[in-house]
C-alpha cells in the first residue's frame, strides 16, 4: 500500500481498531493518539490478548527521527516471595491464577504517551471502545478460537465465563458480545486515567479481588509503578538502524541476530545461517527455547501490536498484552476482564523469583531509521515468535526492498519449544526439510506482524498480517 508523502497510516490486528485509529488521524490527531484509540478498541474486541489488566511498551519516533522508548510493564509484586508461594501450595509461579498477576501498566503507559506525544485526552480516545463495549461487537475468529481453547479453564470464572463461555458454550464467530463493566472501567479511567487504577478506588477493588483469590498484589505495588523512559538499544543492518527495547525484553535477540547477519554477510538466500543467527540471538538474550519443554499449545493471540504514522511524520510503535490468552484466567469485575499473568514468565524460563523486579518480557515494539529519518515502526504478536518474525520481516524490507505488506506475507520459519524447527507452507526450505514443513507451529503460530513506514521514494506504506486478520489503512 502506498500514497503521497503527506499520508498517515495505521496497522492493527482488527479492522475496527484500525478504523478507530484512522478516524483520529483523519481528524488531525497524532500517531500516539491514533495508537491509543486503536488499543482501547482492542481492549474490547481482543480481550484474550489485551485489556486494562495488561502491560505494554512504546517506541515513539518524532519528526527528528530520534526514537524514545517507554517501559510500561509492571513489576513482580513485593509480596510474591518464595514463602508466599509455598504457603499457597506452589514451588514455583503457576501458569495461571491470581498469584501470577503483576502490576497492570498499560493504561498508565497510554497516559504517559498522550501527555508527551499526544493531542487528545484519554476520554476522547476511548469513545469508540466504549461504544463497542456498550452497544456490542461481533466476535471474530481469533476470539472464538481462544474462547473455545480456554473454555475449560475460564468457563467457571464469574467474570470471564459469562462473557466468553456463556452457559458453558464458547462464543462462536459472529456472536455479539456486550461488556458494560469494561465500558464503565474505561469511562472511569477517562475521568482520571491512571489515578483511578494506581491510586484510587478502582485499584483498591482490583487488589481486594486478587487477595480474595489468593493473589499478593498490593496498593504499595501500584504506588511504586510508573512508566519509565529507557534507552533503546540499536544495531546497523543494511545501512539502517534497528531500534529495540533492552532486557528484560526479547529486543536484544533481534539485534544480536541482525548484527551477526551483517557482520558475517549472511543474506536472505542463506536461510540456515539466518535460522542459526536467530537461535544464537535468543540464547544470548536468555530466551533459549531448547530449555523450554515441549508442551500442549495454548490458545493463540496473547499480544496486540499497533503501528501508526501521522501527517507530520511522527510514529508510534505500541504493544500491549495480558501475556497468556485471557491472562491469568482470573477475571476482575471492575476491569471487565482478566488481570495479566506476566509473573508466569519466571516459570517458563526457570528464572529466580525477585520481588519488585521486572519479569522477562516477550513483547517488543521496534523502529527502524535511516540517516536520522523514520523508515518503519513494526512489531509482532506471538510470544517467543516475536523476535524470530521481526528478524525475518526486517530483513525482507531492508535487504530485498519489499514493501511492508509483501514482507509480512513471506512464509516464515519458527524455532519451537524444545528447539525443533517448523516451516510455514510455501517456505523455500519445505522441499528439502519435509519434517520441519509437517511439524505444527505450536503456540502463536507463525506470529502476526504489523508495519507502518516511509518508503525510499517518500511515500507512506503499511501492512497487516493475514495470519490474524489484520487491517492497515492509509489516511489522506
Amino acid at each position: 500500500m502506498s500514497a503521497t508523502p503527506s499520508t498517515a497510516a495505521i496497522a492493527t490486528s482488527d479492522p475496527r481498531a484500525t478504523e478507530a485509529g484512522a478516524a483520529v488521524l483523519r481528524d488531525g490527531g497524532t500517531a500516539m493518539d491514533a495508537a491509543v484509540a486503536a488499543a482501547l478498541v482492542l481492549f474490547v474486541v481482543e480481550p484474550q490478548s489485551c485489556g486494562p489488566g495488561g502491560d505494554g511498551f512504546l517506541i515513539h519516533v518524532d519528526t527528528d527521527g530520534v526514537p524514545v522508548a517507554i517501559d510500561g510493564s509492571g513489576a513482580i509484586p513485593l509480596g510474591l516471595t518464595a514463602d508466599a508461594l509455598a504457603a499457597a501450595g506452589f514451588d514455583t509461579v503457576p501458569a495461571r491464577g491470581a498469584i501470577t498477576a503483576t502490576v497492570p501498566g498499560a493504561t498508565s503507559l497510554f497516559e504517559y504517551g498522550l501527555e508527551h506525544f499526544g493531542s487528545r485526552s484519554f476520554a476522547e480516545l476511548s469513545a469508540a471502545a466504549i461504544g463497542f463495549a456498550t452497544d456490542g461487537f461481533e466476535v471474530r475468529a481469533t476470539l472464538a478460537t481462544a474462547a473455545a481453547r480456554a473454555s475449560a479453564e475460564i468457563g467457571g470464572d464469574p467474570v470471564l465465563g459469562p462473557l466468553y463461555v456463556p452457559d458453558g458454550t464458547p462464543v462462536a464467530e459472529g456472536a455479539v458480545i456486550t461488556n458494560s463493566a469494561l465500558a464503565a472501567c474505561l469511562e472511569e479511567m477517562g475521568r482520571s486515567v491512571s489515578h483511578a487504577l494506581h491510586r484510587g478506588a478502582l485499584g483498591e477493588a482490583v487488589v481486594a479481588r486478587l487477595r480474595a483469590g489468593g493473589g499478593v498484589l498490593s496498593m504499595d505495588d501500584f504506588d511504586l509503578h510508573e512508566p519509565t523512559e529507557i534507552v533503546a538499544a540499536s544495531t546497523t543492518f543494511r545501512g539502517s538502524t534497528v531500534w529495540e527495547l533492552p532486557l528484560p525484553t526479547q529486543g536484544p535477540a533481534v539485534l544480536f541476530a541482525l548484527a551477526r547477519m551483517e557482520a558475517a554477510g549472511i543474506g536472505l538466500d542463506d536461510i540456515p545461517a539466518i535460522i542459526d543467527s536467530v537461535r544464537a540471538g535468543m540464547n544470548a538474550a536468555g530466551f533459549d527455547l531448547s530449555k523450554i519443554g515441549v508442551r500442549p499449545s495454548p490458545a493463540l493471540g496473547d499480544t496486540t501490536y499497533i503501528a501508526s504514522i501521522d501527517h507530520a511524520g511522527r510514529a508510534a510503535s505500541l504493544i500491549t498484552s495480558v501475556f497468556g490468552d485471557f491472562g491469568s484466567h482470573f477475571g476482575i469485575p471492575e476491569l471487565g476482564g482478566p488481570i495479566g499473568n506476566r509473573a508466569t514468565m519466571l516459570r517458563a524460563l526457570n528464572r529466580p523469583l525477585t520481588p519488585g523486579a521486572k519479569p522477562p518480557h516477550t513483547t517488543i515494539p521496534a523502529a527502524v531509521t535511516r540517516d536520522g529519518k523514520l523508515q518503519y515502526v513494526l512489531g509482532v504478536a506471538g510470544g517467543f515468535m516475536q523476535p524470530q518474525a521481526q528478524v525475518q520481516v526486517i530483513a525482507q524490507m531492508l535487504e530485498r526492498g519489499l514493501d511492508p505488506q509483501a514482507a509480512i506475507d513471506q512464509p516464515r520459519f519458527k524455532l519451537l519449544f524444545g528447539g525443533a524447527l517448523s516451516l510455514e507452507s510455501g517456505h523455500p526450505l519445505c522441499a528439502s526439510m519435509p519434517e520441519a514443513a509437517a511439524r505444527p507451529a505450536g503456540p502463536e503460530g507463525f506470529g502476526a506482524a504489523q508495519v507502518a513506514g516511509v518508503l525510499a521514494n517518500g511515500t507512506v506504506a503499511a501492512g497487516a498480517d493475514h495470519r490474524r486478520g489484520g487491517s492497515a489503512q492509509l489516511v489522506g
